[in-house]
Parts: structure tokens; sequence; C-alpha cells
């Protein structure tokens, strides 16, 4: 048999207190999405003046990466002030600077999820080729072994046409190692 108690609290202070953190948490909701909107109009209007400023074919204005493009050096930067600033996380950064050069190369609209879209699109038309070969189980390693991973893993991007999937890993490597180069490796 379980025991009965009367409340220690009243029970209508319990409900003043829920609704109050309701509303509370209403006003969250709505305070976040205004600010995701903010975010999407500026993100968007640098977007539009990245697409006016554009004077060639977009695979050629795209060409490089943020230490050979100009256009890419500034997108970068402005992304890398935003994590400076404390605005954004660096791994938020990364993700809406990819998303802004998928809607620069697909003349849409800049979004936060954009990249996340364009991935779950891809998997979504993508079957698994279970007759391919995985990589190998890496036991000991160095910095050259990851240079020379890194340069195939390049080189497969660039075949795939994932060529702001290149870029970006490009920044990333370059940022990290500024006297990385690419290899041709041959097997």
């Amino acid at each position: 048999m379980s025991a009965s108690f009367d409340p220690i609290v009243s029970p209508s202070i319990v409900s003043k207190a829920l609704q109050t953190i309701g509303n509370a948490d209403a006003k969250l909701t709505k305070v976040k999405a205004t600010i995701a909107a903010e975010q999407s109009k500026a993100f968007n209007m640098v977007l539009d003046a990245m697409v006016i400023a554009c004077d060639k074919p977009k695979a050629l204005f795209l060409k490089g990466n943020a230490a050979t493009n100009p256009a890419r050096a500034q997108v970068k930067g402005m992304f890398d002030a935003a994590v400076e600033k404390g605005y954004l996380t660096k791994a938020t950064a990364a993700s809406y600077q990819t998303a802004f050069w998928i809607a620069f190369e697909q003349g849409c609209a800049w979004s936060a999820d954009l990249n996340n879209k364009k991935t779950a699109d891809k998997q979504a038309g993508e079957k698994a080729d279970t007759s391919t070969k995985a990589s190998g189980k890496v036991e000991i390693t160095d910095i050259p072994a990851l240079h020379k991973t890194l340069s195939k893993a390049l080189a497969q991007a660039r075949i795939l046409n994932q060529s702001i999937f290149a870029a970006d890993l490009v920044d990333l490597i370059t940022d990290t190692w500024p006297d990385f180069k690419e290899t041709v490796l041959s097997k």
C-alpha cells in the first residue's frame, strides 16, 4: 500500500512556477528564432555581395582555398572574426562557412543547416557499395604519414567533385601545418 502525503508546498504555487517556467521557455524560443533570423539576414547580405562580386564562372571564382583565393580568404576572415569576438564557436563557424559556399555555388539562400541538408540529400541518393575496400587499421603513425593520408583524402574529394569540402579541408590542414604540401600518391 502506498503512503499518501499532504503537499508541503501549495499546489497553486507549483502550478504558478510551472507556468512561469513555460512562459520563460517560450520567450527564449522566440529570442533564439529572432537571433537565427538576424544571422541569416546578415550572412545572406554578404552572400549577395559575393554573388555580385563574382566576375567569372563560379568554378574559377571558387578555385583554391583561403590561402590562395581572396574571396575565400575574406569569407574565412569574417567567420574567424566571429569566433574571435565570441559570437560563434569554432565548429559552428566552420559549419556556417561551408554552408556559405554551398549557398554561393548552388545560387540559393544561406541557412545554418545548409551543409547538413546537402549531406542528408547526398546520403539519401547514394547506395552503400559493400564491394569497396575499407581503409586499413592504423596502429603506428607519424606526421609525414598523416600528411600523405590527408593528401590522398584531398585527391579523393577532388575526384568526387567535392570542391567546397576540399577547399575547407586544405584551409584546416594549412591552419594546423602551414608547411603542408599536397603530394601525388601512387599505388
